[in-house]
């Protein structure tokens, strides 16, 4: 569990937190059915960032007889159950709420708090996401974020930057509802921001969804960190070449290593063990993201 992470995770649950408090305050004083929509939707933030923490402990135990290859997919599937929380909760429950109220249109009051309210939590979530984006720095090298979250096996922080880039864009739509709904007089403008909100969510969702069932579908690293383990492999001066490698990722920054190889001839089978002992120590110092590897000598 590392430290960024878990730094994202926390700076996440106490904006959230305090963004989920206020935004029920001023519902309660307003009515507007943007803003219940949105507290409902950083109550199920908090929700999602415990759900992650949690994962990420569980990810951190030792292997056992059971779990040979560790916990490490703890946090993906802690990843996975707040993709669900956040397309049920957020999404679902969003845009139920506001086609009732575009049917059903209540003239929301106190519209002031409710903009004073916004403009606070957009403070907050821009605190958030850019200490989630700080995490992720040094994992990006030079990737644009969009890159950066569809290959990152760390999903504590690609669920952390959804569910902020969310945050700020739904914060941003219930903005825009309110002040249309003050500039207009007509409360519909609401139910319309409920809608925008609840699609955005269910977007995101399903975005995060899909990233994270890949990896717990057992997804290979990147092909450029595939090809940089076969060179080093092919560099070793006992190696002829690499007939075959298969690499897993079992967990954030995590890899299960499997690979063939044809070795130089060697003196006796003492020779050859330690000849794949030295190459596999080279390996895990070059790559320390490499927990678990597996050599089989063989012809071609």
């Amino acid at each position: 569990m590392s430290t960024g992470s878990t730094r994202a995770v926390a700076l996440a649950l106490t904006a959230n937190g305090g963004i989920a408090i206020s935004k029920f305050a001023v519902f309660l004083a307003t009515g507007s059915s943007s803003l219940l929509t949105e507290a409902i939707h950083s109550a199920a933030d908090c929700a999602n960032q415990v759900l992650l923490f949690l994962g990420m402990r569980q990810g951190t135990r030792p292997p056992s007889a059971k779990h040979p290859l560790g916990h490490g997919q703890a946090a993906f599937v802690a990843s996975f159950l707040v993709a669900l929380l956040l397309f049920s909760v957020g999404g679902l429950y969003s845009l139920v709420e506001g086609i009732h109220k575009i049917r059903h249109p209540e003239q929301p009051h106190h519209l002031g708090w409710a903009v004073a309210l916004l403009l606070f939590a957009v403070v907050l979530e821009g605190w958030s996401l850019r200490g989630a984006l700080s995490a992720a720095a040094p994992e990006r090298h030079g990737r644009s974020l969009l890159r950066y979250l569809r290959q990152s096996s760390s999903t504590e922080l690609v669920v952390v930057l959804a569910e902020d880039i969310a945050a700020l864009l739904g914060l941003l739509l219930a903005l825009a509802a309110v002040l249309l709904t003050m500039a207009t007089g007509h409360p519909v403008w609401d139910g319309v921001g409920s809608v925008a909100i609840g699609l955005l969510l269910i977007a995101v969702a399903a975005f995060v969804g899909v990233e994270v069932t890949s990896l717990l579908l057992n997804e290979a690293p990147p092909l450029a960190l595939r090809a940089r383990i076969r060179a080093a492999v092919n560099e070793d001066p006992a190696v002829d070449r690499v007939l075959n490698l298969v690499a897993v990722i079992v967990g954030s920054d995590r890899l299960m290593v499997a690979l063939q190889v044809k070795f130089h001839a060697q003196p006796s089978g003492a020779a050859l063990v330690e000849a794949i002992n030295a190459m596999e120590r080279r390996l895990r110092d070059r790559f320390p993201q490499i927990q678990h590897l597996f050599v089989e000598p063989d012809e071609a």
